[in-house]
């Protein structure tokens, strides 16, 4: 499993993720910008969230 080792962005990245959805696409891509995530990652959790390295919503390993 391909796990965060920035422990620090991983946070900062599930406190815009899960905060204020009024604040839409645009002001939660910003707000990452700002805090320094790379463009490719920001787009990523925010087009494919099934696609994040940590994702409470999305099994971490297929049983059966």
């Amino acid at each position: 499993m391909d796990r965060r080792s920035d422990y620090k962005t991983a946070l900062l990245i599930d406190a815009v993720i899960h905060g204020d959805p009024a604040q839409g696409f645009g002001g939660r891509a910003r707000e990452l910008a700002a805090l320094g995530v790379p463009v490719e990652v920001a787009l990523r959790v925010l087009t494919r969230p099934e696609a994040r390295r940590y994702n409470p919503t999305v099994p971490l390993c297929q049983t059966g």
